[in-house]
């Protein structure tokens, strides 16, 4: 049985990597978001302040004031190994380890060992996995690969390891502590429920994340931000200008906030299908047993409220990384409510109509989706995906005649390849840098439209401040040669 759960291990660790790996091997990884993680990822390498220059519209932040992510200071020492590819190596380390702690939540639950490996296998298919890789780098991805891990510790009574990991998930990013004072409530109601001697664990876990979110909104972070202001809460800006307001709309409008979760805030609205979309697939996707098991939908709730009342589309749907949460939780709940089945048919054939549904939501979805979707990044079966765009030796080694220590300016999918260096901006930006790189056929022209981005490379083109340097095509190297 252990081999057979290591190679389901390896074998998704491989996958995983196909999915990210690939992703920025062949430049599809963006600037927002891995090249700010990347950069700050090279100046905490270099015991600097990691100063974000690449953000829109030209500003530059220090990287906490964007959030409060610990993990990018941690890893910053394998940059050394890993490169640029550092935090996506360790994404995917981490989704592995959460894996174990399935299997090890699952035998302390008194799972059927024949199933251990079902379980596994429903966790590593489950969507949110694939949505948030294939959007590279996020630190929730890695707080939430603590959540079973925690469980674990807090159902053996092991305080120590429990605060580990809990602090482990804090520190991942500053709106999760909404997440573990929920997770203190239902470990409370866990130990009341079971009689278990660490109800004061769970209370004093409670407090410490409400202190740690109001600390981090309130004081931290509008103190790195030069508008001294907390501008997460802009997403929810419909509610209200500031935390109080926002809690007040909340508190004062029930019904309405129950109608946010499938409805748009903005009356009619078409693109609310989007939201109706993520609510289906993550039923079918093991998501029911949170319903038959409600303390961890009590669990997941802080996941749901941010993503679906938040006013932008894109964080909606399936696509992306804000719904990574779940697939811990989900996990949580299949194996509370199938370790309470007395037999062991019902349990077998529930666990394998559970995995196959999963396994086919992910596929089928990656197929086509009614939310925001690049099926070149996200679509495991699709052929295109593992074909080199371009010469990407080519390109690579042009990219690393650039010295470091020179400013640049680079569209979306290369940024996170020259981000180590203290002066780089976001195409089309290009301020005080000496060197503008772009693809072209391949021109990424976000934020602006494809036609004005060739406008303004034509532009470049026929100034007589840059030489265009085209040996290593589609990579065009633009070089200041005057002021």
């Amino acid at each position: 049985m252990n081999r057979i759960l290591l190679l389901i291990h390896v074998f998704f660790f491989f996958i995983f990597g196909l999915v990210s790996i690939l992703n920025h091997f062949y430049f599809r990884s963006s600037g927002l978001d891995y090249g700010i993680a990347n950069q700050a990822l090279y100046h905490y390498a270099h015991f600097e302040q990691a100063q974000i220059s690449q953000l829109l519209p030209g500003r530059t932040l220090p990287y906490l004031a964007l959030h409060i992510s610990l993990w990018v200071p941690i890893l910053s020492p394998f940059y050394y190994i890993f490169g640029s590819y550092t935090l996506l190596v360790f994404q995917n380390l981490a989704l592995i380890f959460a894996g174990i702690g399935i299997v090890k939540l699952a035998k302390l639950q008194a799972f059927n060992p024949r199933f251990i490996p079902l379980i596994l296998l429903q966790f590593y298919t489950g969507f949110t996995i694939y949505a948030a890789i294939a959007f590279d780098f996020h630190d929730n991805v890695i707080g939430a690969c603590f959540i079973p891990w925690v469980w674990y510790f807090f159902i053996q009574n092991n305080r120590k390891l429990t605060i580990i990991c809990f602090m482990a998930i804090l520190i991942s990013k500053e709106n999760l502590a909404i997440f573990t004072a929920f997770l203190s409530v239902a470990m409370f109601y866990h130990s009341y429920q079971y009689h278990l001697p660490n109800k004061r664990l769970a209370i004093l876990l409670f407090i410490g994340s409400v202190v740690w979110f109001l600390a981090a909104s309130v004081l931290i972070m509008p103190s790195l931000n030069p508008v001294q202001k907390f501008e997460q809460l802009n997403r929810y800006s419909y509610m209200g200008g500031s935390l109080k307001e926002i809690l007040v709309y909340i508190v004062s409008k029930p019904l309405h906030m129950l109608e946010l979760f499938y409805k748009s805030q903005v009356q009619p609205d078409p693109y609310e299908l989007v939201k109706q979309e993520f609510l289906f697939v993550t039923l079918l996707s093991g998501g029911v047993f949170l319903l038959l098991k409600p303390k961890f939908l009590l669990l997941a709730l802080p996941i749901f409220m941010q993503k679906l009342w938040n006013k932008e589309l894109s964080f909606w749907g399936i696509s992306y990384h804000y719904q990574i949460e779940l697939a811990p939780i989900i996990s949580l709940a299949i194996i509370a409510y199938v370790s309470s089945l007395k037999s062991a048919k019902i349990q077998g054939v529930l666990l394998v109509l559970t995995c196959l549904l999963t396994a086919f939501t992910t596929y089928l979805f990656m197929q086509e989706r009614k939310a925001e979707f690049q099926p070149i990044r996200e679509n495991l079966y699709l052929v295109d995906r593992y074909q080199a765009p371009f010469n990407i030796g080519a390109v690579n080694a042009k990219l690393n005649e650039i010295p470091t220590q020179e400013s640049v300016c680079a569209q979306s999918n290369i940024m996170p390849h020259v981000a180590d260096r203290d002066s780089l901006y976001h195409f089309p930006y290009i301020k005080d840098a000496r060197i503008l790189l772009v693809l072209q056929p391949q021109l990424n022209a976000y934020p602006l439209t494809t036609e004005q981005a060739i406008f303004f490379l034509d532009s470049i083109r026929h100034s007589n401040y840059w030489r265009e340097d085209s040996t290593s095509l589609p990579l065009r190297v633009f070089t200041k040669v005057c002021d």
